[in-house]
């Protein structure tokens, strides 16, 4: 168990039973510092924090304090797409080259607006290889944009837009309003109803952002590395590579985890353990997980970073040979199924996201999916716009009938990117097989990497958001149990929050 915390802020009577799940997040060691809201109908009753801005525990998490929430990022970019839908700016059912005719090409013509909105437009990723830093270039991601060739038939399937939904589309945004998303969402939306939330984080902000503190383990490169594998062993090229090649390669995550690569009888398998001395040894650095990726990448862009925190050892032909293999499974893995792999792999990510989010240019840049920045009580304000209809505070941000059409099933089958069934609105998650215990119909969900979240139950008015700086992986089997949110800490919250309205 870990030490008390004391819990700060406004939390109503009735729901004693969060403020204690909230504490027991705490006890239990999953939080260093996050914060707690609720609104119904339009006003909050619960505003809560606790814990630390920083992993020493040295900083209290205070009232404003604000972090980076990742793809929760997505609702209010939706939100304000939706209201350029609602001022007839823009058409659900027009195709977007009518508002950016250079989106005109390599497939796209017929691509609507919708289709972005609801991940189903084949752009889940950009095939030309781009190092990170091209996240911060606009023009340039929106260039890339305007010549990529759709990863399937538009509005067939959905694949998760993890960053590219945020620059098509901020791009719509900005061609029918002449102002950025972060622009839009500030002035449209922010300053009219004091949201202290922020897509391009302004210099005097900065003192306020708790940092994210790593999950990023070898566990999940493990997992990565198995996709790349059953891919590569479907590959005829590089069954050609491996004939007749006999070879072990260990990968040895300090503190964290160890795992063998055997490469043998025209197969490669991953293994727990290996009868003869590898050949070669990757050796990674407590907390950089994520440099082994590097071994994927055509870029040197970070080159001191992986060479300060990646030791090879072995003969250097061996190195070499293995080395060359990594290059072409590279190649393959861009090309060929799971597409998450073609995601992933372009830009590699050297640092895990939580070292990307304090980067200053990341914080600066507008990366309309991604790195919104604000704490829980500007996120259930958010996700209350919604819950109420459009309209908050009395002021009226949409139509109830703009609203409706977010919450109206676009596709549910299984997303090509995450491999599980997700039912998809306009830039929400629906209710589905992982959310039908909500007592609500009307119900829309967002979330973001790490554990960040957001409810809006239309039936209830009801606005819902948690915002953490420690971001947690968890295994497949937890997140399946949980009935209510993805993340099992914002789970209990969340469930607490419907057990005390007696609404389950």
């Amino acid at each position: 168990m870990s030490e008390k915390i004391e819990i700060f802020g406004k939390c109503d009577a009735r729901f004693e039973a969060v403020k204690n799940a909230f504490r027991n997040n705490f006890e239990d060691g999953m939080e260093v510092g996050a914060s707690f809201a609720v609104m119904i109908n339009g006003e909050y009753v619960i505003d809560i924090w606790g814990g630390y801005k920083d992993k020493e525990k040295t900083q209290l998490w205070e009232k404003n304090t604000i972090c980076n929430v990742f793809s929760t990022t997505k609702v209010p970019t939706a939100l304000c797409t939706m209201i350029c839908v609602d001022r007839e700016l823009l058409d659900l059912d027009e195709k977007v080259a009518k508002y950016w005719p250079e989106f005109a090409q390599n497939g796209k013509e017929n691509i609507l607006v919708r289709h972005i909105l609801s991940h189903t437009s084949g752009l889940a990723g950009i095939d030309e290889p781009i190092p990170w830093s091209a996240w911060y270039d606009w023009d340039k991601i929106v260039t890339l944009l305007e010549a990529q060739k759709p990863w399937w038939e538009p509005g067939t399937k959905s694949g998760y837009h993890a960053f590219t939904q945020g620059y098509l589309l901020g791009e719509l945004v900005k061609r029918v309003t002449g102002k950025s998303l972060g622009t839009f969402f500030k002035e449209e939306v922010a300053v009219p109803l004091h949201i202290d939330f922020y897509i391009g984080l302004p210099e005097e902000h900065i003192p306020r952002v708790s940092n994210l503190n790593p999950a990023t383990s070898g566990e999940e490169i493990f997992l990565i590395f198995r996709a790349i594998i059953e891919m590569a062993n479907r590959s005829e090229h590089i069954k050609r590579e491996i004939a007749n090649l006999e070879k072990f390669v260990e990968f040895n995550f300090v503190e964290q985890t160890t795992f063998w690569i055997a490469i043998r009888n025209n197969k490669i398998t991953l293994e727990e353990k290996i009868e003869k001395p590898p050949n070669c040894k990757f050796t990674i650095a407590k907390g950089k997980a994520g440099v082994i990726l590097s071994l994927f990448s055509t870029f040197e862009e970070q080159a001191d970073l992986v060479s300060r925190n990646l030791k090879i050892e072995g003969d250097p032909n061996d190195i070499k040979l293995i080395k060359k293999l990594f290059e072409v499974m590279a190649i393959e893995a861009r090309t060929m199924e799971p597409l998450i792999l073609r995601q992933y792999l372009n830009p590699v990510n050297y640092e895990d996201l939580s070292k990307r989010s304090s980067e200053r240019l990341w914080q600066i840049s507008e990366i309309p999916a991604a790195n919104g920045h604000g704490n829980a009580r500007a996120v259930a304000k958010v996700a209350s716009i919604i819950a109420c209809e459009g309209e908050i505070e009395n002021f009226k941000l949409l139509s109830r009938k703009t609203i409706e059409k977010m919450l109206e099933e676009q596709i549910y089958d299984i997303d090509l990117i995450v491999q599980i069934p997700v039912p998809w609105g306009l830039g929400v998650n629906l209710k589905g097989e992982f959310m039908k215990f909500f007592p609500s119909d009307r119900v829309c969900f967002g979330g973001g990497a790490g554990g960040s979240s957001m409810v809006m139950d239309l039936d209830e008015k009801i606005g819902i958001a948690y915002v953490m700086n420690q971001m947690r992986n968890q295994p497949p089997s937890e997140t399946l149990s949980n009935k209510y949110s993805l993340d099992t800490r914002s789970n209990r919250l969340v469930a607490a929050v419907y057990e005390s309205l007696s609404l389950i």
